[in-house]
Formats: C-alpha cells, structure tokens, sequence
C-alpha cells in the first residue's frame, strides 16, 4: 500500500508541466524525443524543447514532407509537393518554433536543400506565417540569403543575416516592411564593405528600424555616417562590432564628426574601430553621450604609448563612471617593429574608474606591468570580476609575471571569476615549495576560467599541472584556456609564431588534462586529512577525560590520619 501511494504521488510531481519543462531543459534532443514518447503529458512538453531552437531547418521540413537526394554531392528536394494535409500535420511543430539558424553550421544539412524546397514551401503554404511564434531568426549564408524572406513576419524581434552586393537593396527592404518590431539587428560582410549601393542599403534599413535596442556590425561600417544615423534612434542601447580582433579594413572608418545634442539617449555599450585619435575626439569633442557605461575600442595601428595615455586620460575623464572598458592595439607581425611597450603610467587613467567590473588590454608587446603594479590596480579598481592582461601577444618575449603571481592576483583581486594573462611557466621548481603554504591559503574562490592565452611552458608539464591543483585545491570548476584569438591574418605568415604556439598550446592542453585528476586527489586528500584530524580530535579529548577522571580520583582519595598518643599538657 505504501508502494502505491509514493507512486501515485511521483506521476502527480512529474505531472506538473513547470517542473517538466525545467527537467525537460536539461536534455539533449535525443532524451526529448524519447520523453516525448513516455505519455501525452510529456509529450506536449517535450516538443516544445525539442523544436524550440532549430538549429537545422532540414528536420523541421521532413515533418513536412519526405527530403531526398540522388547523390552525396546533390541537392535535397521534396519527394513530392507539400499538400493541405501535410501542412496540417506540419503547424503544430511550426507553431513551437521560437529560434532559426541557418547557415551558422557548415556541417548541417540544410546547406544542401535545393531552391525547389523553398519555392515549393512559398507557393503550397496555407498561411502567410510559417513558424507564427518565431522570434529569432539567423541567416548566416549569402548565397540564398533570399529564402529568409519566408520566414520573417512582424513578431520577430532578433535577426542576424549576411547582407552581400547582389541583393542588398531588396533585402533591406524586406526587413524593414516585415519585421518592423525587430529589437536587435547583427550584420555580417563576407566581402569588402565600400560599395555604394551597399551604403545607401544599410543607412536606409537603420533609419528605419525605430525600436531597435541592439546592433552589431562590420567594423569597417560604423563610421561617421552611419554613428550620425544610429544615434537618432530613441531606444538603441548596444553597438558592437562582432569581426576577429586585428582584421585590416580596406578603408579604415572614420568618426569625420561629434555627437550632437540629443544623440543615443539611450546608449550605455559602444564598440568603435578607428585611430585612438579618431575615437578621442568623437568621445570628447563634442556632445557626450549621457548613459555610456561599456566602451570597447580597437585600432590597428602601432599607436604612440603616450597617445594611449592621453587617449585614456581624456576618456577617464568624460565618462568616470565606465564600468567596462577594453583597448585593442594590434598590428600584423610584419609592422610590428614600430610598437612600443606600455608601461604602468601608460594606463594609470584607468586607476580613476572606481565602478569599473571588466578591464581588457591587448597589445602587440607583453605589457610591462609587475606584481607591484597589480597591487596598485587591485587596490584601486576593488570591483574588478573580468580581467584581461594581453594573454595573447605577438612578439613571443618573456614574460614579466610567473605562476606566483597568480597568488598575487588572487590577493588583489578577490572577486575575479575570469582572468587572462601572459605569464612564465617555464621552470616551476623554484614554486613548488609553495604548495604547502597554498594549500593552507584560501584563493581564486570565484574565478571560473583562466586564460593563459600563448604563455611559455616548459617541457615537462607536471610541475605546472601539480602547482596549479595546489592553487586551485578549493575550486575544482576553473577552465583553463589557451590559444590565440587573433585573425590568422596577422601572423600567418610567422611560421615561426604559428610553430612556437602550437607547441605550447600543446602543451598546455596536457595540464588541462591532468588538473582534473590532480584537484580529484587534492579534495580526497582534504576528506581523509578532516577525518584524521576529527579523529585526533577525538583522542585528545577521550585523553582529557580520562586525565581528569584520574586527577579526580587522586584528589578526591581519603589521607591516612596519623594520631598522637601521647598526653596533652593543658
């Protein structure tokens, strides 16, 4: 009887549609698919995470109707035409739909459908929308960029597309008539951007998007005319360019103005890519922008350190109250002799941002800041959660921080959750006497990811791998990464870098894999180290008891009393 009752009460718990959908969104397709097939309580649910985010439209349309192909290298196309019945079958799943990438994938099958499907789906539809709930759309290919046009509708609030030469005018047409609701806009190029179809396509699309909040283009587009245009739209909050760090545009954009009364009301995240002169003077020439909290910029140029320090001095100074700030300097290995170090007084304008939570610096040069300076830093930016020191620079030199400055870090900078430096794991025994004091010593407890970028390492790994699960004896969930983020376009033709990088990487890919194992040992060391000690605790204390029962016994034992026989004369 008892039996019955927990089981009954288990299918009423598992009934509970707010609990399965968030057991549900723990799942991968394939449980989903399954969990759809448990009961019709579960199946409801279990759809709708199953077709929810399509990644690949191709197992969408086979709902429809049959794909097929003759070959490997043909394309796919209905085996025969979508019919009435077959689009009834196919609304409920469509209707589940809230996201679409297409293209995003090279491995994903959709690339392969032929033009037929898609003429095939426009012409046999029973409703104008296709996915009615859609709500965010990807169409990362611009070779048939057009068939997008099929899925756009006005609730669709986020779209990201490839906006190429043939049909630019069109398409921005499109956009603008069917999804005047459009929230966030991210624009990507293939090709070169100067064209002037290509211009007057995009400067007519972002005047027209009046609810915008969110855009993200080419670098090389946001230049003067089109910052004048976005910044007369009331809502937008976010511009960001979203290309690999160091890329070259043909023309480098330039600002050419200042902001004027009443521009981007409503912007607090900035990206801009120009000379840091171009950038000083659109920032503080003119109006500012009155709600600026998040400025990234990038030049790619070997700039002048002190025309980085009066870049910064300036910006401090216009927007103390910056809460993120990055700072991209970066030219190909081939320009490279004409960059200059950077020194701590280069960026000592940062030290005036008391709000500031992310700080990120790359640059061509390992920068030239020691353990002392970090204590500077630490102590006068105590907010800082997101630090990044040029883990990734192109002139291979030594590196001024060790692995002890790890421990410095953790000091300075307490509540650190990701952190990027350049440093030198190169010969780690003078540090391994560390362990013990580490051990004892409570760091990094917040950080989660580590970014030693293209730092040295030496031959053997063990040392590294044994000091770092010292370090991170209390915090088994930190992600150690390394690589180069940089376009390929800057050293490619370095065999040498490319050689001496991914050797260390390499490398540093063996300590990934060992830490684990090590930091597993480091916490059962703790468990078992506890227990001996609660241990010795515990016999110290049944030792005391027992001392003080034999103290006990000693005083309380009665004295032998010894009489004098012998008369008392009074």
């Amino acid at each position: 009887m008892p039996s019955i009752g927990y089981e009954s009460t288990t299918h009423r718990v598992l009934a509970i549609p707010e609990l399965l959908q968030i057991i549900f969104s723990f799942g991968t397709r394939a449980s989903n698919a399954s969990n759809a097939l448990v009961c019709r309580t579960w199946r409801e649910v279990a759809l709708d995470h199953l077709w929810r985010d399509v990644d690949d439209i191709y197992h969408l349309l086979q709902l429809l109707a049959p794909l097929h192909r003759r070959g490997e290298h043909e394309y796919y196309k209905f085996r025969r035409t979508p019919t009435p019945s077959d689009w009834a079958h196919f609304v409920p799943y469509a209707r589940r739909v809230r996201s679409l990438d297409f293209g995003a994938n090279s491995s994903e099958k959709a690339r392969s459908l032929a033009d037929s499907v898609f003429d095939d789906i426009a012409r046999t539809r029973t409703t104008l929308e296709i996915l009615p709930n859609l709500r965010r759309l990807r169409w990362d290919t611009a070779s048939i960029s057009q068939h997008a046009i099929l899925f756009m509708h006005d609730k669709v609030t986020e779209f990201a597309f490839n906006l190429e030469h043939d049909n630019a005018r069109s398409l921005a047409a499109d956009v603008i008539g069917r999804m005047p609701s459009l929230l966030s806009l991210k624009c990507a190029c293939t090709d070169g951007y100067r064209d002037l179809d290509y211009d007057q396509s995009l400067q007519q699309l972002l005047s027209s998007l009046r609810k915008i909040q969110e855009i993200t283009l080419p670098k090389d587009a946001l230049d003067g005319q089109v910052l004048k245009t976005l910044s007369l739209l009331p809502d937008l909050k976010i511009v960001r360019f979203d290309n690999l760090g160091g890329v070259r545009c043909p023309i480098t954009p330039t600002m050419g103005c200042t902001p004027e009364e009443g521009a981007f009301p409503m912007l607090y995240d900035l990206c801009l890519h120009s000379t840091l002169e171009d950038i000083r003077l659109y920032l503080t020439g003119g109006v500012l922008l009155p709600r600026l909290k998040n400025l990234s910029v990038e030049s790619v140029y070997p700039e002048n350190p002190f025309a980085v320090q009066e870049f910064l001095a300036d910006v401090t100074r216009y927007y103390p109250t910056l809460e993120v700030f990055a700072m991209d300097i970066i030219v190909s290995i081939e320009e490279q002799t004409a960059c200059q170090s950077l020194l701590l007084e280069h960026f000592h304008p940062i030290l005036s941002l008391k709000q500031l939570v992310r700080l990120e610096l790359r640059h061509n040069l390992p920068l030239q800041i020691s353990d002392v300076d970090l204590s500077e830093f630490g102590a006068a930016l105590p907010a800082i959660e997101f630090l990044v020191l040029n883990p990734e620079p192109l002139l291979l030199t030594k590196p001024g921080f060790t692995l002890h400055s790890l421990f410095s870090i953790s000091q300075n900078f307490p509540n650190l959750f990701h952190l990027g430096i350049y440093l030198d794991a190169d010969g780690v025994g003078a540090y391994q006497s560390q362990g013990q004091f580490l051990a004892k010593t409570r760091v990094f407890q917040c950080l989660r990811v580590l970014n030693i970028g293209v730092s040295p390492i030496g031959l053997d790994q063990v040392p590294v791998a044994l000091f770092l699960s010292h370090l991170f004896s209390d915090n088994e969930r930190v992600v150690i990464h390394s690589g180069v983020s940089w376009s390929t376009e800057l050293y490619k033709r370095s065999s040498e870098y490319r050689i001496t990088v991914r050797e260390r990487c390499r490398r540093w890919g063996e300590v990934t894999k060992t830490l684990p194992l090590l930091l597993q040992l480091r916490k059962e060391e703790k468990v078992h180290r506890r227990d001996i000690e609660k241990e010795v605790e515990d016999l110290r204390m049944r030792n005391e008891v027992l001392m003080g029962n034999i103290q006990m016994t000693v005083d309380t034992k009665p004295t032998t009393v010894v009489y004098d026989k012998g008369c008392t004369v009074c």
